[in-house]
């Protein structure tokens, strides 16, 4: 049973790219932590004294979407000026986080929307500075899926707006005005926090007879333990705003720890089992449904299924029927499995090298090896003594992640043909012209553009403000563009003296 919740928000550059043209959604991965709020509350989400609330400087590699400053209304000028620069933020997220876990091994990471958005972006950052990027890991919760779960379960207890499709939407900042929850300002990760932790008090006592279940499945291992002992279960799903329930029986796990293959009941089984392989991978689509259970998953009782479509009218005996053939299955076991094999073998003929670089893969933080080095880099005081050990860096991802991250952080320090390299790699990736996983000079630039068009056009009542966040910025990006287009460039400075030379 948890007895600790770390409930937090991040405030970044952007929402995020597509990773490559095909790729069916975006990914935020690539983006930068400019703000981070967090406060510890106890089981029943009072809030402790424990809390941070820091902001820090944008790095020079990394161009944020325009879109993002408007949001939080903190222009350029003010993200350089932060007390903090983004190394020195990461390595405090680390040490807190770490620290506050150490006593409770059963600690929940918690926040709204965070699974699908800053969880990600807090792996990556981690990452990229060399830190163990999965801190958070095993329990993890978000309070957008608690939020579709009331609503699954009882539409009347918790009020929604409506998308333009007449959809639901789960907004933190509307869900706090219709359900008299506390909100400062929005889009500000301190009072996005508070709120979300308001919010969660609420589903709690909205839904006492459910909530149990819901905290269960914050449990990476309880949730495996429920899945792998349950028939069927019912699992909540949302699309495009539309949430809904299925009814699953497992079949087997997945190459992947704590990923499992599911069938979905509303389908007769019969013919998965009955085909053969190549069959089997026609005949799937649409049928199963990838259970991850690190990831919060909403899991509720199997029986509740006849409650909704279109389980109603197959019935709980039928149902029950399906999940005997389902369950455990062998036969479906080892089409599923074959079916990863030719699955996995088709991704890696078709993974483009175009699009990837040292810092896209935070699995790959195992595979560097000289742990050691790299936890003395960041307990050296000065960044002439964490260069030293970088140049013994000997995986050249890791190596290169370093340099860049000196660049960004103290580019002084490095040797002058270290310097060019990074420089040189800086200007290819954010200068040229081409499709990138992440945002570009050009891309800056465009969506600068438009977001003058469209202020230009209402009647925004912030409307003097952001067009001066938006001319700061552009002036920004076209000194970056200047600079990395300059082969001769020398390190520039950082911080508020950075600030002074681009905007004095």
């Amino acid at each position: 049973m948890a007895n600790k919740y770390i409930f937090y928000d991040l405030e970044t550059t952007g929402r995020g790219k597509k990773e490559s043209p095909n790729a069916f959604g975006t990914t935020p991965k690539w983006e930068q932590i400019l703000q981070i709020a967090a406060i510890v509350t106890d089981e029943n989400f009072q809030p402790t004294n424990q809390n941070i609330n820091e902001f820090c400087r944008p790095r020079t590699s990394i161009i944020s979407q325009p879109g993002a400053l408007l949001t939080t209304q903190k222009g350029i000028k003010e993200a350089l000026n932060a007390k903090m620069s983004s190394y020195e933020l990461i390595k405090k997220i680390n040490s807190t986080f770490d620290e506050w876990k150490k006593d409770e091994p059963d600690t929940v990471f918690i926040g709204h929307n965070i699974i699908e958005f800053d969880e990600s972006v807090l792996e990556y950052n981690l990452f990229n500075n060399l830190f163990f990027p999965y801190i958070t890991r095993k329990n993890r919760g978000d309070t957008l899926s608690l939020a579709r779960a009331l609503y699954a379960i009882n539409p009347s207890g918790i009020k929604t707006p409506l998308t333009a499709r007449g959809n639901p939407s789960f907004k933190l900042e509307k869900l706090a005005e219709l359900n008299n929850l506390p909100i400062e300002f929005a889009h500000d990760a301190f009072s996005d926090v508070k709120t979300s932790i308001a919010l969660t008090k609420y589903i709690q006592e909205s839904s006492k007879e459910n909530w149990e279940q819901l905290k269960m499945t914050m449990s990476k291992e309880k949730a495996i333990d429920y899945v792998s002992s349950n028939k069927g279960f019912c699992y909540m799903t949302s699309f495009a705003g539309r949430v809904k329930l299925q009814a699953l029986s497992m079949v087997c796990e997945s190459q992947y720890s704590g990923w499992f293959h599911t069938i979905d009941l509303s389908h007769d089984p019969e013919p998965l089992i009955e085909c053969n392989s190549e069959e089997f991978k026609k005949l799937i689509k649409k049928k199963n449904r990838y259970v991850i259970c690190n990831q919060h998953p909403i899991l509720l009782p199997g029986k509740i299924a006849i409650n909704y479509e279109p389980y109603n009218e197959i019935g709980s005996e039928v149902l029950n029927e399906r999940a005997k053939m389902v369950y455990k299955n062998k036969a479906l076991a080892d089409k599923f499995k074959l079916m990863e094999i030719d699955r996995q073998i088709e991704k890696e003929e078709e993974s483009s090298q175009d699009n990837l670089f040292p810092e896209s893969k935070a699995n790959l933080f195992t595979q560097f090896g000289q742990t050691s080095e790299i936890a003395q880099f960041h307990e050296k005081a000065n960044w002439s003594d964490k260069y030293k050990i970088a140049l013994g860096i000997k995986d050249p991802r890791a190596s290169f992640m370093l340099k860049r991250l000196i660049f960004d952080e103290s580019p002084k320090t490095l040797s002058n043909e270290d310097f060019k390299t990074i420089h040189r790699e800086l200007h290819d990736r954010l200068v040229i012209n081409q499709e990138r996983p992440f945002t570009t000079i050009p891309e800056a630039m465009n969506y600068v553009d438009t977001e003058f068009s469209k202020l230009e056009e209402n009647d925004d009542e912030d409307k003097d403000k952001k067009l001066l966040i938006l001319k700061d910025y552009n002036k920004y990006l076209q000194f970056l563009e200047k600079y990395f287009s300059n082969k001769n460039a020398e390190p520039l400075p950082t911080g508020s003296e950075l600030a002074k030379t681009i905007f004095s």
